[in-house]
């Protein structure tokens, strides 16, 4: 995670709140990218964000708008993908998932 405890501080909270609001529709929620990894070099801080969701939710506009407003207040982007989970359950083994549980730090 960055040194800047504003960008480190950017996953917890919208994972926070992510989770107040949707919390009983989501099944993962995993934030990985430059900022994990530690090689943001503080210049354009990307916080990648896998969000999976039941399949019946239809909340993925308001999670990305959320993530938008957390990366205005601490000063990063966030980039948001979003899978019902039949799509992720038929997909665990891709690259971009396994690289995002391997790499990323899961709050669900």
């Amino acid at each position: 995670m960055s040194d800047d405890p504003q960008r480190g501080d950017a996953a917890d909270v919208f994972a926070s709140r992510a989770q107040e609001t949707y919390g009983e529709s989501i099944r993962h929620l995993v934030v990985f990218g430059d900022a994990t990894r530690g090689d943001d070099r503080s210049v354009h801080t990307a916080v990648e964000v896998l969000l999976v969701l039941d399949d019946d939710v239809e909340c993925e506009r308001e999670l990305k708008r959320l993530a938008e407003t957390v990366g205005l207040e601490h000063g990063v982007v966030f980039s948001v993908n979003v899978l019902p989970a039949h799509r992720f359950e038929a997909n665990e083994e891709h690259p971009f998932i396994r690289t995002a549980f391997e790499e990323g730090r899961a709050y669900v």
